[in-house]
């Protein structure tokens, strides 16, 4: 069965980048426009990771992942963070698990497959 990978950005050019790619390598996919967006998709997909932009209007990325982490069923998902502006103390203002990961926008996409490759076991 295909791993299932949803993709959270406000700037459709990533998802029509990034669907089309993570299709191509075998990857089911479905997208989102913001964070309740992905919110009201989630029970119904049960992703296996999601690639979550940081900056995104009403509700970023971390508050995303914040809510997520409040509950069992999504708390595990593996979360990679894409963000145009990483910097050394960003990582430490998300509500840091084991299970998150940061990619700087823009990103090699074998980057991004390797690490998918590697969280969705």
């Amino acid at each position: 069965m295909p791993k299932r990978i949803m993709i959270v950005d406000d700037e459709p050019l990533i998802i029509q980048t990034l669907t089309p790619l993570l299709v191509a390598h075998g990857y089911m996919v479905l997208a989102a426009s913001s964070g309740a967006d992905l919110l009201a998709k989630l029970p119904a997909f049960r992703p296996d990771a999601i690639l979550l932009d940081v900056m995104m209007p009403k509700m970023n990325g971390y508050q995303v992942a914040e809510q997520l982490g409040h509950f069992p069923a999504t708390a595990t998902i593996p979360i990679i963070f894409l963000s145009a502006v990483i910097s050394p103390f960003e990582p430490q203002d998300s509500p840091a698990k084991p299970t998150h990961h940061f990619l700087g926008k823009p990103f090699e996409t074998e980057t991004l497959l390797k690490l998918l490759k590697r969280i969705c076991v």
